[in-house]
């Protein structure tokens, strides 16, 4: 074992420990070391209460000292003194919350974190009254119905639903098991569970009944009604009460085995007989009249005498014992008759620490109200959320004045309502104003000019404006009073689809990048045309049109007669000349490029 002195410089190594003793428990994940060290012990002045001991798995605090003769006994516990260290002083609140969100925002800032997580459900963790993240990590082993072990060393907690498995591993009488003592009892002893949420909800609309029966014990009625306000979830609530209902609806049983290690003695045995914390092993014992499978759930371990080893099995682990009676401080009313409310740290969907502060002040003369609200931003708590509920009354009967405050902070509403007596004053969230920049789920934001940023909209009924654009800058699309689509690359117009320009009769153009460009009906015209990725475009000529452009006459041939009184000179040769132009009126998708000339 290595000495750390409490500012974690290392001293040295410890040597010449005797009865030295670990201690693990399966309910919280925490360990105990004790160990004895002579008095006059070369490290015996480096032996201190918050010095540190690190063995190869795990670091210790020194804690308690007992003298006793030539040898100073020492108890040390697992250091997990940051997370003892963070203090929620006025209660934690993470709504609907995996584990893991839960506690990394829980650790955040202790250098802990979350290493494996293979449990995935949502609960509800509500701590009312002063907290530490130590304190947050047992209520969710609880509240999840998890396990975790503990990395002291490498500051990870890893949490799983079960923790050790069955290796086949036995305690035998007259092999490994010297000596087994059992224990098993019916105090809470239920075959039907009421199961209540929060506001009373039940799971009558999911089960179709409003309980959860298990027999497998006793056909016996015995009814167990169960209140919990931390669940808002229907389904939550019944799994976690069928899970409950299956603990309490058999007996309570455990054993304290005295089991001699052979796997540790001997490497021959290590295959059959190795065991470790929340392993399941089978135990035989002819004098007991027992042979059954039970889990390890404490374990006793003495390194250099592992012949001496214990354990503890149980069909449950203590701490869920404990979950299984009513958690009566969740069920406390929501009615708060003090002058200083709670503060509590909330895990909102808004990615921030939520900080509520109430006062109120009521005298005969006056009342006097002030809320205030302070948030803090968390980072990488995006898809986190809560609801939290804070009521306040106050009734002075002196003056027949009634005052209620609530308030409720939840994923999608802020509701404020203070009433005052019979001549009444109503204060509705639609009478606030809000000032400044606001911000919503850190996706919608109103700015101080008036205008809104939001990531995605959806509108029903008319919108109306000046410009609609893709983009501020660069290439983009714009829509203007103009009644035209234009496109722009930075401040250059390139293509236009005007929708009603102006004329007679209603017009439209497209141009693009000044190589097609067609208004109709009056006029077509085609300057050059390139095609797409799918091929290129390419113009078909159709045939040529011709028009007279003069006429000429012929005299070659002719004689000058009279005609009835008319001199005449006959015949007459006319020469009529003609221009002609191509006409364009199609075109194809083709592999070839064609340049026209203009129209």
């Amino acid at each position: 074992m290595q000495i750390f002195n409490d500012e974690k410089k290392r001293i040295g190594t410890l040597m010449g420990v005797r009865n030295r003793e670990i201690t693990k428990t399966l309910d919280s994940g925490d360990k105990e070391i004790t160990f004895e060290y002579p008095v006059r012990g070369e490290m015996a002045d480096y032996l201190k209460e918050e010095y540190y001991i690190r063995t190869k798995d795990d670091e210790f605090v020194i804690k308690a000292t007992e003298t006793s003769g030539e040898y100073n006994k020492y108890t040390a516990v697992l250091n997990v003194e940051e997370l003892e260290g963070q203090s929620f002083p006025y209660g934690f609140i993470s709504h609907e919350q995996t584990i893991r969100a839960c506690l990394e925002f829980a650790f955040e800032g202790t250098g802990w974190k979350v290493g494996n997580c293979t449990v995935t459900k949502k609960r509800t963790i509500n701590k009312e009254e002063s907290a530490t993240a130590w304190d947050i990590l047992q209520d969710c082993l609880k509240t999840y119905r998890c396990e975790c072990s503990i990395d002291s060393i490498n500051k990870q907690v890893n949490i799983y639903e079960q923790i050790g498995q069955d290796r086949g591993c036995y305690f035998v009488e007259g092999l490994n098991l010297r000596e087994l003592t059992a224990q098993s009892d019916t105090y809470e002893f239920y075959t039907r569970i009421v199961p209540l949420g929060k506001d009373g909800i039940t799971i009558e609309w999911l089960h179709g009944k409003e309980y959860l029966e298990n027999y497998q014990y006793s056909k016996k009625i015995k009814t167990y009604t169960w209140k919990d306000e931390r669940y808002t979830n229907t389904t939550s609530l019944m799994e976690d009460a069928a899970e409950k209902l299956e603990e309490l609806s058999k007996p309570y049983k455990v054993y304290s085995a005295d089991v001699a290690d052979l796997a540790e003695a001997n490497p021959e045995y290590k295959n059959i007989l190795d065991y470790g914390i929340g392993d399941t092993v089978r135990m035989v014992s002819r004098s007991a009249g027992i042979r059954e499978k039970q889990r390890i759930v404490k374990i006793v371990e003495y390194p250099e005498s592992p012949e001496k080893n214990t354990v503890e099995l149980s069909n449950t682990t203590k701490t869920f014992a404990e979950v299984q009676k009513t958690e009566t401080e969740l069920a406390k009313t929501e009615a708060i008759y003090i002058a200083n409310s709670t503060t509590k740290k909330i895990l909102t969907d808004y990615s921030t620490t939520q900080e509520i502060e109430t006062k109120i002040t009521a005298s005969k003369e006056a009342i006097e109200l002030s809320v205030s609200e302070k948030y803090q931003t968390i980072d990488a708590m995006g898809d986190y959320s809560t609801t939290s509920e804070m009521n306040a009354a106050i009734k002075l009967n002196a003056d027949a004045i009634a005052l209620e405050v609530s308030k409720k902070v939840g994923a999608d509403e802020i509701i404020s309502k203070i009433n005052q007596s019979a001549e009444s004053i109503d204060i509705e969230a639609g009478k606030i104003n809000l000032n400044g920049i606001v911000t919503a789920n850190q996706n919608f934001r109103i700015l101080e000019d008036g205008s809104m940023q939001a990531k995605n909209g959806k509108f029903e009924g008319t919108i109306t404006g000046s410009v609609i654009q893709t983009s501020e800058t660069g290439k983009r699309a714009v829509i203007d009073t103009s009644s035209a689509l234009k496109g722009y690359d930075g401040g250059q117009i390139y293509n236009i689809l005007d929708m009603a320009s102006e004329g007679n009769e209603i017009q439209m153009t497209m141009d693009a990048k000044n190589q097609l460009t067609i208004r109709t009906p009056k006029l077509a015209v085609i300057n050059q045309s390139y095609g797409t990725e799918s091929g290129q475009a390419k113009v078909t000529k159709t045939g040529d049109i011709r028009y007279v452009s003069g006429v000429t006459k012929n005299y070659n041939g002719c004689s000058e007669m009279w005609v009835n009184n008319v001199y005449c000179t006959l015949p007459v040769f006319l020469n009529v000349q003609y221009t002609s132009f191509s006409a364009m009126l199609g075109m194809l998708l083709t592999g070839e490029t064609t340049t026209t000339n203009r129209v």
